[in-house]
């Protein structure tokens, strides 16, 4: 029979719980409720909410709010049901619970009186002391009242040993934390020194690491740098050509081409630079029927993709300004020189491509040309340009590809036989001899290897070996690009050549309308990464300036 009933009220987080002992339980914010609530508390309610009675020992739902729809055990609240331990009553969409636990009456005990009752006398001391005591804490008393029963009754010699024990314990405890906690902290010094000499050891590890990465390094630099040449010329070789010219002088003002006072024998035919120099005695004229004064000349040119090749302005646009004869001439005869034919011929390729003008700069001696290969242009490799490193500094390696001393230097490759029958044959006219060359594939660039000796701002000084024809070729640098284009050489000493840096070739080319490629992969001719250019000052001097070779 439930004698009681303990109500667990949740409103949200709080918690609450009250022990009610009524026959007629009435919850909710009214004055005359048993559990009670502040106006407002109970989300959606205010006033009466719900009555609980006690009937037959059972506590049954009595009266309540019907608009609120409570709900029992998560079913609609229904009267006269029963409320059983753990039983919940809820509102709907809210977080307001009841828990309901009814407390039952203890069974009546019937004592069994016994005639001789023993009671200890410090019970009956904490009964006399919890009965005199306002406050009733009789399991307090009686825990107290106990102990010190106890601890009368213990001996002395016991509760010696037992302090002993505990002296020992504690003492034990405290030595072994001691012994522990040093043995710990010297461990972690020890760890501390194993550490800081692994990070030197790691140090000298790395410090080792470096220095063979150095050597290495130092090792590749060495063979890239002695193998370069002919890595470049088994890449790039077929994109250096060779440019054959052809000027002219014609007279003021009528545009008639000069010629000689006399139609020339076979033999001043047979060599064209006897025959200038036999000229200026007998001074040309644009009258008579004379063979036009024709001044052939060699020179060197590179692709750099698109069909444009850039080479020296006195190759490609003023020739005479470099050739010793038209500067005899000049003095001698009164005409103004003219550019009549420019080709182009490529290792690979049997035909030549006639070079058109299209950008030039008479202050660095640079020239871009241009010519018009179709589908054959894919055949033709560009070369790279380096115009942004180091790759120019002193003490570098470098590689010099173009045609020194133009044909002659080919034909003395070739058998003596074989060289002979071609200069009778076909050296009446240097045009006509190269032309034969190409026709046979003969048309390949020399390569030369060397360092650079001396970089200025705009110039390049290197030791590589060229020659007169070799204007105009690309100077490449030890990352594999072109650093350079070769415009002269200093006859006052040897191996002293001179290279305009390629970097002042771009403004040509991108006025010109050359579009630059895509970065070129990384390939075995890279030696070593390069960025930057060595600043320094200009090649000429007064006294000793570079003279100018095609």
């Amino acid at each position: 029979m439930a004698s009681g009933l303990v109500v667990h009220v949740e409103i949200g987080d709080e918690r609450h719980t009250e022990v009610l002992m009524h026959e007629r339980i009435r919850i909710g914010s009214d004055a005359d409720c048993e559990l009670r609530f502040q106006p407002g508390a109970i989300p959606r309610a205010d006033g009466f909410l719900l009555e609980l009675q006690r009937t037959n020992g059972l506590y049954r739902v009595g009266d309540f709010d019907r608009s609120l729809r409570l709900t029992h055990n998560d079913a609609p609240l229904a009267p006269a049901a029963a409320i059983k331990d753990g039983d919940r009553v809820r509102i709907p969409d809210t977080d307001f619970v009841l828990q309901f636990f009814p407390v039952e009456s203890p069974p009546a005990l019937v004592a069994k009186r016994r005639s001789d009752v023993h009671v200890a006398p410090f019970i009956e001391s904490a009964a006399i002391e919890s009965a005199a005591t306002t406050r009733r804490d009789d399991a307090k008393v009686f825990l107290r009242e106990f102990t010190r029963e106890l601890i009368r009754e213990i001996n002395l010699s016991t509760k010696i040993i037992a302090l002993l024990l505990v002296v020992a314990l504690v003492g034990g405890f405290l030595y072994f934390g001691f012994a522990g906690f040093k043995e710990l902290k010297q461990s972690r010094r020890h760890i501390e020194e194993q550490n800081a000499q692994i990070a030197r050891l790691n140090q000298k590890v790395g410090e080792s690491q470096n220095q063979f990465e150095e050597v290495n390094r130092s090792n590749k630099d060495i063979i890239n740098s002695l193998s370069l040449a002919p890595k470049l010329r088994s890449e790039y070789g077929n994109g250096v050509c060779l440019i054959s010219g052809l000027y002219v002088f014609v007279e003021a003002g009528t545009g008639r081409p000069l010629r000689y006072p006399q139609p020339q024998t076979a033999d001043a035919e047979g060599d064209g630079e006897e025959a200038a120099e036999a000229a200026p005695s007998e001074m040309l004229t644009p009258e008579g029927t004379g063979a036009v004064a024709e001044f052939p000349y060699v020179g060197t040119g590179f692709h750099v993709g698109g069909g444009y090749v850039v080479t020296n302005r006195h190759v490609g646009v003023e020739p005479w300004t470099a050739d010793e004869r038209s500067m005899v001439l000049g003095s001698t005869v009164s005409g103004k020189p003219r550019l009549t034919k420019l080709l182009a011929y490529f290792p690979g390729h049997r035909q030549a491509f006639a070079l058109k003008f299209k950008q030039a700069s008479a202050r660095d001696d640079l020239a871009v040309l241009y010519f018009d290969a179709g589908a054959q242009l894919g055949n033709i490799p560009a070369l790279p340009i380096d115009d942004n490193s180091d790759a120019g500094g002193v003490g570098r390696a470098v590689v010099m590809m173009g045609y020194p001393s133009g044909p002659d230097r080919i034909l003395v490759s070739l058998p003596d036989d074989e060289a002979n029958n071609i200069k009778q044959r076909f050296g009446s006219s240097l045009d006509v001899l190269v032309g034969h060359l190409a026709e046979r594939n003969l048309i390949k660039p020399l390569t030369t290897q060397g360092h650079v000796t001396d970089s200025q701002t705009r110039r390049i000084i290197y030791d590589a070996r060229t020659a007169e024809g070799g204007s105009g070729a690309p100077l490449f640098g030890q990352s594999g690009r072109v650093i350079g284009i070769n415009f002269g050489i200093f006859e006052g000493l040897q191996d002293a050549n001179f290279a305009v840096p390629v970097r002042f070739a771009v403004p040509l080319l991108e006025r010109a309308g050359w579009k630059p490629a895509a970065p070129p992969v990384e390939t075995a001719t890279t030696a070593a990464a390069t960025a930057g250019d060595a600043p320094g000052k200009d090649a000429r001097t007064p006294n000793a300036p570079p003279n100018q070779s095609r």
